[in-house]
């Protein structure tokens, strides 16, 4: 029969300290920095549009707004952030904690100076209107 593992600080302060060391190293260390990928390549997202914008909408629990980058370039959406660990030592979490980066290819022209960006309650909410080329636009018949 195997030991017990216990979950407290005092029982799994090594491995943590040993893991936070690895991380260091092979994030550090210019031989391996290449192979060091972050904790979050991409993150969850919707994205639907209507006649008059596209909407997207990006999980982003426990960001913070300053830790956010949006832009738009050439048909893409680019967001880009950091999810930082507040804790310091001892207890386990296998949250994941690190940058992120999200692109999604817009499904129509924006409007770039009017997109709009807005976090609330974990959820990144993201209007672009579409440009006026992309919008549809009614044509009058006439009859003969």
């Amino acid at each position: 029969m195997l030991p017990a593992i216990r979950n407290t600080d005092t029982a799994l302060a090594p491995v943590n300290r040993l893991a936070g060391l690895l991380d260091r190293f092979f994030r550090d260390d210019p031989f391996f920095a290449p192979l060091a990928a972050p904790a979050w390549s991409a993150i969850p997202a919707g994205m639907w549009e209507d006649e008059h914008a596209v909407t997207v909408e990006v999980d982003a629990p426990g960001v913070k707004a300053e830790g956010v980058e949006v832009s738009v370039h050439d048909g893409t959406l680019i967001v880009r952030g950091e999810r930082k660990c507040e804790r310091s030592e001892g207890g386990c979490d296998a949250r994941s904690y690190g940058r992120f980066e999200q692109r999604l290819t817009l499904p129509a022209a924006v409007d770039a100076d009017r997109v709009e960006a807005k976090l609330s309650g974990g959820v990144l909410t993201i209007i672009l209107p579409k440009s006026e080329e992309a919008k549809p636009r009614k044509i009058a018949v006439r009859a003969e």
